[in-house]
């Protein structure tokens, strides 16, 4: 393996062009002063002082005892150390990146009229969009279908575990839903108050998409269950606007044309 090769592992593993070049020379020699550094290495004099530092200080090189300053190379395993250091800060970056993204969208989609949207696919994809709702903690427009079973909506349900935080969040739920005995039962019973969700029914057949409609927000998410369980989440002020006029204008007109009171 040429000197080149060598340089690039030191390179992938973390460290600088500059850094791998006098940790590389140090390898090819017992020991060096920086003067030797810079020599070999093509770096300047004042460079490889601070570069041999650096190094010691990462368990790559070690100062020796000698009349002069002088510098050896240590095992090559930390640059393997280095790397897994390395790949461990980008993970938890990618961590922090991730969860504060929601901040610089919404500053950036208020400013600007350019929509963004992401897509997620998985139920745990799905379930990221839910708690994206609670984070916002805005009142939401839903559209709602009748193919969000996969969730649950048992005792240890993700969905019922959805609705409750929704409600102890104070966010209230302005909701068009398909009319089927068990929603009629929430209406009746007081789960629907007790859940702040605001309920107009529509036919049973109005509409039989598989897609759920949200809005929140300066968000609009399309959440598909059935085959294909995925959810695109489109970021604009002014399209949550418009799909938010469509679902209130809908609410209107059910809440006018269909009983909502169960039939006798």
């Amino acid at each position: 393996m040429d000197i080149e090769e060598l340089i690039t592992i030191a390179q992938k593993a973390g460290l600088t062009k500059s850094q791998a070049n006098v940790y590389v020379a140090l390898i090819r020699e017992d020991e060096l002063t920086p003067a030797q550094m810079a020599e070999l290495s093509g770096e300047s004099r004042e460079n490889c002082y601070s570069i041999a530092k650096r190094l010691v200080e990462l368990n790559l090189a070690e100062k020796t005892n000698s009349r002069k300053t002088t510098y050896r190379a240590m095992n090559p395993s930390a640059l393997q150390t280095l790397a897994e250091n390395r790949r461990r800060i980008v993970q938890r970056n990618e961590v922090f990146v991730k969860q504060n993204m929601d901040s610089l969208m919404q500053l950036f989609y208020a400013n600007s009229e350019m929509p963004g949207a992401h897509t997620i696919e998985g139920i745990d994809g799905i379930k990221e969009v839910y708690n994206d709702m609670l984070h916002a903690n805005d009142d939401i427009y839903l559209l709602r279908t009748e193919f969000d079973k996969k969730l649950g909506t048992g005792e240890e349900g993700f969905l019922l575990n959805f609705r409750t935080k929704r409600a102890e969040n104070g966010i209230t739920t302005y909701a068009l839903t398909p009319d089927y005995p068990e929603a009629r039962k929430y209406a009746q019973d007081g789960t629907d108050e007790k859940m702040r969700f605001d309920r107009v029914f529509m036919p049973s057949d109005a509409y039989t998409g598989n897609v759920e409609i949200d809005v929140y927000g300066n968000k609009v998410a399309m959440i598909a269950f059935g085959e294909t369980e995925m959810a695109t989440v489109i970021s604009s002020p002014s399209i949550a606007d418009a799909m938010r006029q469509i679902i209130k204008m809908l609410r209107d007109y059910y809440r006018l044309t269909y009983p909502q009171e169960e039939k006798k």
